[in-house]
């Protein structure tokens, strides 16, 4: 064959001559359809490949369905292990077609065979270079296992705390001399952020802006005379500039037309330009964008097409060239690292996890650093080769570059938080019973806290175990684990009775018999579910699940496993006595009457949000909500209008959060208080 190649996609070889693919040891043999169709993907890797294209340029006018077409795509799926719910390598997107968005690059060319007799002298060749190949391979995995064994590829690890003030600290960021390190503080209970300088020559730190909310982005500009900065207030976003001159220090607005402000970096070649991840309204994704400061445009650098994608951080290569994105999808909770060619827009690297990743930077051209909440990581885009600097992650939240051996890091000390039990209705808030998530000596910490009554049930984890436990608030000492794994274990709710609880484990909702220990699936891992609940009754599961763009409302009768829908078009469902309390896509509530079978309108909306919580009680619901900035709790009648009976109460976002249990017996609900949180600044030194 003619031009024969080995071509590296993704994490496997093609070889074009024999029709075969390789991954790790396994080989496996291409039918032609399936080799041909997959070699059109890979030739034409940066753009969509249409139906239509692939019947005119594989098929040449044989009349062939697109059933058959769309069987070799899902054979290619098949052999990839590829998703397409969320797919690596094949891309299938309406209207468009199909798309590799895999890394690809070719390796080298196969020797082309001529006659008989070169054919033989190219076979003794082969011979000896075969043998010398194995010869060199050898020597080279015996070196590298040498090298491991006797801890070359340990990295050496030097840390040091960078003298600072005592405070809460969330964001630094470091001059291109290294000389001046700024970071965001807290000092006290409240809104406001203060951003302080310490020149590390004269080791002083003073102020530079005693007033800002929530500022997560912070970064010099290239040549050090100005430091840009984000500072969002309720509702609105803005990208500011301090001027570094001595005892200058004016403060610019420069963007205030967007929503969010997430994160700002720069180019260290351009002074003109700055970068920022952002949201222009609440509904939309979060982006990358890039502000000229010379003509005060903005554009778009990147774009999503999934809903509840967000591109929260990224950093741009030391050569300029090439762009990393920390991009999180909400719904899913997985977090994904894309490398793309800022020239050509090619994706040239990609690094998925379900486990939340915090930051993302370059090291140096080849090399990115990766922050997450077990480890730091040294991942290089090119051979995709990672390998850990830090393991068991204790307390890092962001970092930044210094040199390529140098980070600065922000580490966050141990905090206590509380769980609190607070009287209903909300005219009678008050503390009922505090409860410590964490102690001191103890290496295990409560996930989940659920008090019923006197019953009490929570998802406690331990050295990476989670177990559901059990116990009666007049017998605390006598505590009965129910279930432990090592999956992720998540307490939804348990029921009256206490014969079942609702879990979600490893993304699944799962209902858990305590009488016989049976565990019951109610839901799949790639299912949307948007709200799950027990019935008054206790006899069924109500829950709402996304299916074809629409959510459904479904009522599963527990013993006997079987499932009615009952609603459709709302995401949110409670039932009361009487009827049910549902909510649609935007949080819009409404009120059925099972008597007279009516839909009414309330006039309030809920939060959206996955960090909230909302519950029908006592005639009442209650429901949370937030700002990142202050944290609301909202009650209102059932029967309510007008909102004349709307009551509500504010804490502030960073003591109070959002998330509530209940517990109807007592009539209370539980909320978490932060404890009070010191951080430091810590050089990493890598070796």
């Amino acid at each position: 064959m003619a031009n024969a190649m080995l071509i590296k996609f993704g994490e496997y070889r093609l070889d074009t001559e024999e029709m075969s693919l390789q991954i790790n040891e396994q080989l496996v043999v291409l039918e032609p359809k399936v080799f041909a169709v997959l070699m059109y993907f890979i030739e034409h890797h940066e753009r969509y490949i249409s139906m239509d294209e692939l019947h005119d340029n594989l098929w040449q006018g044989r009349c062939v369905s697109d059933a058959a077409v769309r069987r070799i795509i899902s054979k290619i799926r098949i052999i990839l292990n590829d998703n397409h719910k969320d797919p690596k390598y094949l891309q299938s997107l309406s209207k468009r077609g199909y798309k590799l968005i895999c890394p690809v690059s070719k390796l080298s060319p196969l020797v082309e065979i001529g006659s008989k007799e070169n054919s033989e002298n190219n076979n003794v060749s082969k011979k000896k270079v075969l043998l010398y190949l194995i010869f060199i391979t050898t020597m080279i995995f015996s070196l590298v296992y040498l090298w491991n064994k006797n801890g070359e590829y340990k990295t050496s690890i030097t840390t040091q705390v960078i003298d600072s003030i005592i405070s809460e600290k969330r964001v630094l960021a470091v001059s291109n001399d290294g000389r001046y390190i700024a970071f965001t503080s807290k000092l006290r209970l409240g809104n406001n952020y203060q951003i302080y300088l310490k020149d590390q020559n004269s080791q002083t730190v003073k102020v530079l802006v005693d007033d800002t909310r929530l500022p997560r982005g912070l970064t010099f500009s290239s040549d050090g005379k100005w430091l840009y900065f984000s500072d969002n207030l309720d509702r609105v976003a803005l990208l500011k500039q301090i001027d570094l001159t001595p005892n200058i220090h004016n403060i610019d607005t420069l963007v205030s037309n967007f929503y969010f402000i997430s994160d700002v970096f720069i180019d260290e070649n351009e002074n003109n330009v700055i970068y920022f991840s952002a949201q222009k309204s609440k509904k939309s994704a979060m982006l990358i964008y890039k502000f000229n400061t010379d003509n005060g445009l903005v554009e778009e650098v990147t774009s999503v097409s999934q809903k509840g994608a967000h591109d929260s951080r990224a950093d741009i290569s030391p050569d300029s060239g090439k762009l990393v994105v920390l991009r999180v999808y909400m719904d899913s909770k997985r977090n994904s690292i894309r490398v793309r060619d800022l020239k050509t827009g090619r994706t040239l690297f990609q690094h998925d996890q379900n486990t939340t990743i915090y930051d993302v930077h370059w090291l140096d051209d080849e090399h990115i650093i990766l922050l997450d909440d077990k480890k730091l990581a040294k991942i290089n885009v090119k051979t995709g080769h990672s390998y850990t600097i830090i393991d068991k992650n204790k307390g890092l939240v962001t970092l930044d570059r210094v040199t390529p051996n140098t980070l600065l890091a922000i580490r966050d000390n141990d905090i206590i938080n509380t769980l609190i039990e607070k009287k209903l209705p909300l005219s009678d808030f008050k503390n009922v019973e505090m409860i410590q998530k964490k102690q001191p000596e103890q290496d295990s910490s409560i996930i989940t806290y659920q008090p019923l009554g006197n019953k009490v049930w929570m998802v406690i984890n331990e050295g990476g175990v989670s177990s559901l436990i059990f116990y009666e608030k007049s017998k605390v000492t006598k505590k009965a684990t129910l279930m432990s794994t090592e999956k992720p274990l998540e307490l939804l709710g348990p029921s009256l009775s206490g014969q079942y609880v609702l879990l979600k484990l490893q993304d699944r909702i799962t209902i858990f018999n305590t009488f016989d220990n049976s565990l019951t699936y109610l839901s799949k891992a790639d299912e949307l579910i948007g709200d799950v609940t027990f019935s008054l009754d206790e006899k069924s599961i109500l829950y709402t699940r996304k299916s074809n763009g629409e959510w459904q409302v479904f009522e599963y009768v527990i013993e006997e496993k079987a499932k009615d829908l009952i609603f459709e078009g709302y995401r949110f469902i409670r039932q009361f006595e009487g009827g049910y309390v549902l909510g649609d896509n935007t949080g819009r509530l409404s009120r059925f009457d099972e008597y007279k079978e009516t839909m009414t309108p309330m006039p309030v909306s809920m939060s959206t949000e996955t960090n909230t919580n909302w519950a029908v009680i006592n005639g009442k619901v209650l429901w949370s909500n937030h700002n990142l900035i202050n944290t609301i709790f909202y009650e209102i009648d059932l029967n309510d209008v007008d909102t004349s009976n709307l009551k509500s109460k504010t804490f502030d976002f960073s003591v109070i959060r959002p998330r509530f249990y209940v517990d109807k017996v007592n009539g209370l609900i539980v909320v978490e208080s932060l404890g009070s949180r010191t951080s430091e600044i810590i050089s990493i030194d890598i070796q």
